[in-house]
């Protein structure tokens, strides 16, 4: 090899270095300096009405079983007449996500529009284009699909930037929202690996759309016009479509088959509660820094009340974030519910619990360490006996400043019963942890040691996480 080609080489090697670490610095330094809530949305959500004193034509379901969320997706598209609108942070060809995308396919059959929205993060790993299933899927005349921000070289430098988002709109009357991700980890019959979510689905008992339906179809319209939203191209074989089209119609029969027509169900108001405000919080729908604005929203509601019950998966915060619990904890008997170190599923959010343990004893919370059958995925915040805020948003620094994250706040007295029913139950499953430092185990709780693997990479991940807490 002559020395042109070995300076050649070597300047090939140094340019590959160079935008290597340019990658991993922007993408580890720029979410560092986070944006502060704006005056114009202080504003906004000091003039917003979150409450009423008579019940709107909206009427709520809350959906906790994961079974029964396969069965009212089932429904919901089975009933389904002109358009779907589906957006999810995760989407896979397993069973929970074949169950959804065979009904799918069928309402395009039947003439429904469909369009579906998925965060582009996981595409490559369990939607590329060589998927026999998702490239049938979006080849049909009547299905669009779009990837919010796919990681491609063009955004290289944005990748921490993520649709966290799941919910479904069917015909301007109903939708589904929550934290469960289109996949069988969230749908069907419960197994090893399975978490545990919350949804809420609303109803309109009259013909014109409701208005927390306007507020969430008026969000995703936005979100779906995003730069960074990439409509994908069908180039699927005509022959591998024909396959698993009928596939897909013989997973829908076998579907029906269990669970019913769906395509004629329209008891949507049983086993409703009557709700007297619904409304939608948001963190914006570009792919980039955001202000901590659903955050904001829930410290200024909470921390007008007396009870609040805060349910989230894990908790990883800042100076902002800390004390904003503390701003509610200061007037209201402040309760947070996690997971146990021993039972959750997130590395990153049980060793940062580890190791900020403290810091969050010390803005007044009580925190109760859950041992459940499966670990819980639900966020929720109840205020008072009214009050309940239920979605996508996990009380970390992620879902506060760089994803995009939907939470519902519901007045319904019903609801919140509901849910504070559960909470009592999860109560005794776990060890409660006063704000003093006082710990009780409580009755129902099943001690499960970390193993030696899990013991030894928690103790690393305790350090090498520290300088990532940002993007965790």
């Amino acid at each position: 090899m002559n020395n042109m080609m070995k300076k050649i080489l070597k300047l090939i090697v140094r340019v590959i270095v160079v935008f290597v670490v340019s990658v991993i610095v922007v993408n580890v330094l720029a979410p560092i300096f986070q944006k502060d809530v704006t005056d114009q949305y202080k504003e906004k959500i000091a003039q917003t009405e979150f409450q009423s004193d008579q019940p709107g034509t909206e009427r709520i379901r809350c959906i906790d079983d994961n079974e029964e969320a396969l069965l009212w997706r089932l429904r919901m598209i089975g009933a389904a007449r002109e358009s779907i609108e589906l957006s999810t942070f995760d989407f896979r060809t397993d069973e929970g996500g074949l169950d959804v995308m065979a009904a799918l396919y069928d309402a395009a059959d039947r003439g429904v529009k469909v369009r579906i929205l998925i965060d582009g993060i996981y595409q490559p790993i369990f939607l590329r284009n060589s998927n026999k299933s998702f490239s049938t899927l979006y080849a049909h005349e009547n299905i669009d699909v779009k990837f919010y921000n796919p990681i491609t070289l063009k955004n290289i430098y944005h990748v921490n930037y993520r649709m966290h988002d799941k919910y479904i709109l069917v015909d301007g009357r109903m939708y589904l929202l929550g934290g469960r991700n289109t996949t069988d980890i969230f749908l069907g019959e419960l197994h090893k690996g399975s978490n545990i979510d919350r949804e809420v689905l609303v109803y309109n008992t009259e013909n014109e759309k409701g208005e927390s339906y306007q507020q969430l179809e008026n969000y995703f319209e936005q979100i779906w016009n995003e730069k960074c939203a990439k409509l994908v191209t069908p180039s699927v074989k005509e022959k591998i479509c024909t396959a698993q089209s009928e596939a897909f119609r013989n997973r829908y029969q076998t579907l029906m088959e269990k669970y019913g027509d769906f395509t004629q169900y329209d008891a949507w108001t049983e086993g409703t509660y009557a709700a007297n405000k619904i409304t939608l919080l948001s963190n914006g729908t570009s792919a980039g820094g955001k202000g901590p604005g659903v955050l904001y929203a829930i410290e200024q509601l909470a921390a007008k009340g007396h009870e609040v019950s805060i349910q989230t998966p894990y908790i990883i915060c800042n100076k902002y974030m800390y004390s904003a619990l503390s701003h509610i904890g200061e007037n209201a008997d402040l309760k947070i519910f996690i997971n146990a170190v021993e039972n959750g599923t997130n590395p990153w959010g049980c060793t940062d619990y580890l190791n900020n343990k403290n810091k969050i004893l010390a803005t007044g919370a009580d925190i109760y360490e859950v041992m459940n059958d499966y670990a819980l995925h639900t966020k929720a915040v109840l205020v008072d006996d009214n009050l309940s805020i239920i979605g996508s948003y996990n009380l970390d620094m992620r879902s506060t400043y760089l994803d995009t994250e939907l939470m519902l706040v519901v007045d319904s007295r019903e609801l919140n019963a509901r849910i504070r029913e559960q909470l009592e139950h999860y109560k005794e499953e776990s060890i409660e942890v006063l704000s003093d430092g006082t710990e009780t185990v409580n009755p129902l709780y099943r001690e499960q040691k970390l193993n030696v693997m899990k013991k030894i990479s928690y103790g690393a991940l305790r350090i090498l996480t520290i300088p990532f807490r940002h993007l965790l």
